[in-house]
């Protein structure tokens, strides 16, 4: 094979990989219920490039090889072979390692992310959802197989290739939260709460709760960001965030979900975190007036907790976290 023709086959498998990756991408950002933010686009472009590597090294690793073992004996590949074969490299893969390490249940909680119990049906449907991917991108690949692999339509081939490529590995990087409530924003990989607590407030509450933080975050120049997720309809949990570019930033959060499973997180109650980024943020004074009006709203509800989750008194915990 020539170099331009070298340079197709790679450009028609980079399509096949971003055709899957978008056929798989799709559906799931269509399930996304939360409201859109820059958090939640950073996260489907985040998704976005690993599904694109994974389909990349399945395409590679398997797609290619099989490829031009049966084009040695036929000189052209039907749509349904590429169809077919497209659909058993995405979905056998996930079958199989689901099956052998630990069960179906096992692995589709690892894939969907989501808590249990799990049945055969999500097995099932996540295998289809993985095939139809790898099907979809099984017909790109015969498209972009069909065009000459001499002329401008290989090079046309190539250079869409090249561009989606560029563009998969490119926007995770250029989209960023910068805004403050982004505690990684400065290059930092680990970050500890000064403060942490527990909030035994009733979950009927959290609307009374958010508007408590909201008024506080309004009189003391904050900036406020609310998050939400939600699945059938459910909210699996939810966050109320505040910050302000002097390094403060502090967050509640609740998990209801950790009840339908009956998890003893459930028993704890709400987390509460204040942190510092930066030194001389004066974080204390607004904990202190913050933790006041929560005092006055729900008295004794708070537990502060320490490094290894022994309990604080209010003024050791005021101390913060070195």
């Amino acid at each position: 094979m020539r170099l331009q023709q070298y340079l197709h086959l790679l450009g028609a498998t980079l399509l096949a990989a971003f055709g899957a990756t978008m056929a798989l991408v799709i559906p799931l950002c269509v399930q996304i219920e939360d409201p859109i933010n820059i958090v939640v686009v950073k996260q489907v472009l985040t998704l976005t490039m690993t599904t694109f590597m994974v389909a990349t090294t399945h395409a590679m690793l398997f797609g290619v090889p099989l490829y031009l073992f049966v084009r040695r004996r036929r000189p052209r590949v039907g749509i349904a072979a590429c169809a077919l074969t497209g659909f058993l490299i995405a979905a056998a893969p996930f079958s199989v390692l689901a099956l052998i390490g630990g069960g179906a249940p096992a692995m589709v909680n690892r894939f969907n992310g989501a808590p249990p119990p799990f049945s055969w049906i999500e097995y099932v449907s996540a295998v289809a959802l993985l095939g139809s991917s790898g099907l979809v991108g099984g017909l790109t690949f015969w498209a972009a197989m069909r065009s000459s692999m001499s002329g401008w339509r290989s090079w046309s081939v190539v250079s869409a290739a090249a561009l989606l490529t560029g563009g998969v590995f490119i926007l995770p990087i250029v989209v960023r939260d910068t805004s403050c409530h982004n505690v990684f924003r400065d290059g930092r990989t680990s970050v500890r709460p000064q403060v942490y607590a527990n909030l035994k407030v009733p979950a009927e509450d959290w609307k009374r709760l958010e508007q408590t933080f909201a008024a506080f975050g309004q009189a003391q120049a904050l900036s406020i960001r609310r998050d939400v997720h939600t699945r059938d309809g459910r909210i699996m949990w939810r966050s109320m965030d505040l910050c302000n570019d002097a390094g403060v930033s502090i967050s509640v959060g609740d998990e209801p979900w950790l009840a339908g499973v009956h998890s003893p997180r459930a028993d704890e109650g709400m987390t509460f975190s204040i942190y510092s980024l930066k030194p001389d943020s004066g974080w204390r004074l607004l904990a202190r007036h913050l933790l006041d009006e929560i005092e006055k709203m729900w008295p004794e509800r708070t537990t502060f907790r320490g490094p290894s989750g022994q309990i604080l008194s209010f003024e050791d915990a005021m101390k913060g976290r070195p």
